[in-house]
């Protein structure tokens, strides 16, 4: 049994489940071609700030909020996944902007916003800047524990609106049938997007280099609902110079 773990919670839906799987089976195997004593599988039976707190951690996918704020000098960057989003830098994304389809513009005051966790970069940071910006208040929250549930909590009445990272609305759009109900009305401003981190600072190198070589030559099938279109060595800095809420917003 490996001394190590290995996770990729942030795109974990039971329509992507396979394709981890089997991500993970050509990386992993790569890693034991190192002579590194990978896990036979992923770990999903944990908290994700358990998950990447972990000493243990081999590889993990976290959000950039919850790596500014606390595990920004407890783990290594491996990499920033690049999902080849048009007109924007490599390995940035950003949050639609999601509202029932008879809607078309953000009321200045009066709208709820159904959100995943307050922990989210796109689901709660993201959305609380733009309507700063635009000096609109939301009237209320509803929280949801995920994209898919904010998305469907909008369709069904429960919230106003909501922002969902660019690729799973892809994934809900592909999926779901309530997605007919909605519609993008805006964007968010990119961000650097989720990174891949360890703890394991002496494997960075080879972690990088197999993420790479197993995103290049997997199966164009797994690619295509998995956030892994390229690999990119964004920097902590990049991560820590985003734009944050204040303080209160974090509670």
């Amino acid at each position: 049994m490996s001394i190590f773990e290995a996770s990729f919670p942030m795109y974990e839906y039971p329509e992507t489940k396979d394709a981890n799987d089997k991500f993970w089976e050509v990386l992993g195997d790569k890693l034991t071609r190192l002579g590194i004593d990978s896990p036979k599988g992923l770990t999903r039976s944990k908290e994700t700030m358990e998950l990447w707190t972990n000493r243990k951690l081999l590889i993990s996918q976290t959000c950039g909020y919850p790596y500014r704020l606390f595990l920004s000098n407890k783990v290594q960057l491996v990499g920033t996944p690049d999902m080849k989003i048009d007109k924007i830098p490599p390995g940035y994304y950003y949050s639609s902007i999601v509202v029932r389809r008879d809607k078309d513009s953000l009321a200045k005051n009066g709208e709820i916003l159904a959100f995943n966790d307050k922990y989210s970069q796109s689901g709660w940071v993201a959305p609380n800047l733009y309507v700063k910006a635009r000096d609109i208040e939301f009237a209320g929250y509803f929280k949801t524990g995920g994209h898919w549930h904010s998305a469907q909590a909008v369709a069904d009445g429960k919230a106003t609106v909501t922002a969902i990272d660019v690729f799973t609305w892809k994934l809900i759009e592909r999926f779901s049938s309530f997605s007919k109900e909605l519609r993008i009305i805006d964007t968010t401003v990119p961000t650097p997007g989720l990174p891949l981190i360890t703890a394991q600072k002496h494997l960075v190198d080879e972690l990088y280099h197999a993420m790479s070589e197993t995103i290049n030559e997997i199966d164009n099938e797994v690619l295509d609902v998995l956030p892994f279109k390229g690999l990119v060595q964004l920097t902590k800095r990049d991560y820590l110079e985003v734009e944050g809420l204040d303080e209160n917003f974090a509670d």
